[in-house]
């Protein structure tokens, strides 16, 4: 059975319709936003990463001598949801920032966010979000070494639909690949776009390219599937990653924790997952982000796709990932 989120810090490994630009936010919606939230509009700022007790910022203002920022958190001015979130911020959340130094400076807001990617939290939060205010997820899965694995694919595929994010998987090193089936071709068949690439010869770099070509992207995948080897091919030099940020120079050490935006990109990196798990997800809506069980026909007209006699879906190939997953929504793990 799948393994499901654990719920502690191993669960992370050392790896390395209207939108607008990253930088200058969704245009605002007419509603107020919810209690605590900023409009979009009031935004001046995109967070870049996220430390304990402080992250870095990407201010708007192009005609700054600088534009990146280590801040703090004005807590009075942060929103006050029921639900209680790992960090105050996320990695592409649109901020309100107030400048206190050279290098350093304040949020004292945040704007509601369009959409978000988030997992169970350990300890005391009840989720951890990884990043908000996306353009598309692509989830990254080697052909081989590790070999290529539909479970995480499933889950980072539906967490994707329910967000209404554009999803992509990006098979990697197809350099290795020598030949016979291709287990993600049936992603292909079903209706997600899937790119094969190759960091090694370039093959089908452009073509991802040109994909997320204007979006925010956020790449997600096991530990060692090669996904910054085509965060490197794509921005045409080596990417590294940053930790703590210091209150005199905003610069930070290079590391492979936590989710960063690539500085002068659109490029979001994160770490590798062993497992990842869902939320706010309902048992009967599970099967709605299953596009091949549309029009199936089952013997009971509410079919849950459990233990029904004459359930049309029970032979299609990823009906084994549907059942990992509902089970564990019933069981309440995510």
């Amino acid at each position: 059975m799948t393994p499901k989120y654990r719920g502690d810090d191993n669960d992370w490994l050392d790896s390395e319709k209207e939108r607008g630009s990253h930088g200058s936010g969704r245009l605002a919606k007419k509603k107020k936003p919810k209690a605590g939230y900023l409009v979009v509009t009031e935004a001046t700022a995109t967070v870049t990463e996220v430390f304990p007790n402080q992250c870095r910022v990407l201010i708007d203002d192009e005609s700054a001598e600088n534009r990146d920022f280590a801040c703090t958190y004005r807590k009075a001015k942060l929103p006050n949801p029921d639900i209680r979130e790992r960090a105050p911020v996320a990695v592409g959340d649109r901020v309100r920032f107030e400048k206190i130094g050279a290098r350093d400076g304040v949020i004292d807001g945040v704007a509601e966010r369009r959409n978000l990617l988030a997992r169970p939290a350990p300890e005391s939060a009840q989720r951890h979000v990884l990043v908000a205010n996306i353009d598309t997820l692509v989830i990254v899965a080697a052909c081989r070494e590790p070999v290529f694995t539909p479970g995480l694919v499933d889950r980072f595929l539906v967490a994707a639909q329910a967000q209404e994010i554009e999803a992509i998987i990006c098979v990697t090193k197809m350099d290795l690949y020598e030949g016979g089936e291709k287990p993600w071709k049936l992603y292909a068949d079903i209706g997600f776009k899937v790119i094969e690439t190759g960091s090694k010869d370039g093959e089908g770099v452009d073509e991802l390219a040109e994909t997320i070509d204007g979006k925010l992207a956020t790449f997600c995948g096991h530990s060692g599937v090669g996904k910054t080897s085509i965060l490197s091919a794509l921005r045409g030099e080596e990417v590294g990653r940053t930790a703590e940020v210091s209150t005199s120079t905003g610069k930070g050490q290079h590391t492979t924790t936590g989710a960063y935006l690539i500085p002068g990109s659109k490029l979001i990196d994160t770490p590798g997952v062993r497992a990842f798990g869902l939320l706010d997800i309902e048992p009967d809506e599970l099967k709605t982000f299953f596009p091949e069980f549309t029009g199936m026909i089952c013997s009971e007209s509410d079919c849950r796709h459990r233990y029904e006699e004459g359930c049309g879906v029970q032979e299609l190939p990823r009906y084994p990932s549907y059942r990992r997953m509902l089970e564990s929504l019933i069981a309440g793990e995510g």
